[in-house]
């Protein structure tokens, strides 16, 4: 069985709640920052992305490579922590359907996305307590 990193946390203190967060969501929703931040960095990376919305519980980041379709990233504030979040893969699961009878195996765009998530954390110092989730792929 293989094991797949999917959901990361961590904590910082670099990703503030915006004071459009405050005002829209009495402070419910969090993460804008770190929305931006990862943005940023991936495209650094050479992962495209195509902006990010928001969403009842965070940050959606849809991903424009074709390669990484149809993989999105989501993020936002963990409250585990008072300066914790979560960053995650989405879908989660190796094989995916595709249209009704289609199953595609999505295994190394995931590892790979994980494996440029884990460097973007790591290369910050500001960025603490990083811990992935296990997720055994089935």
């Amino acid at each position: 069985m293989q094991i797949l990193k999917t959901h990361v946390e961590f904590c910082s203190d670099l990703f503030p709640q915006t004071q459009s967060e405050i005002e829209k969501w009495g402070g419910q929703i969090w993460g804008e920052d770190l929305a931006k931040y990862l943005i940023k960095q991936l495209n650094q990376f050479g992962v495209i992305t195509n902006g990010y919305v928001v969403e009842d519980w965070g940050y959606i980041i849809y991903l424009e490579n074709e390669k990484y379709q149809p993989i999105w990233i989501g993020c936002g504030h963990y409250e585990e922590y008072h300066n914790g979040f979560l960053i995650f893969l989405n879908p989660s699961q190796p094989i995916i359907r595709q249209w009704i009878f289609k199953k595609i195996n999505i295994s190394d765009q995931l590892i790979e996305l994980a494996n440029i998530i884990d460097r973007i954390l790591y290369q910050n110092s500001n960025i603490k307590q990083i811990k992935w989730w296990e997720n055994h792929g089935k």
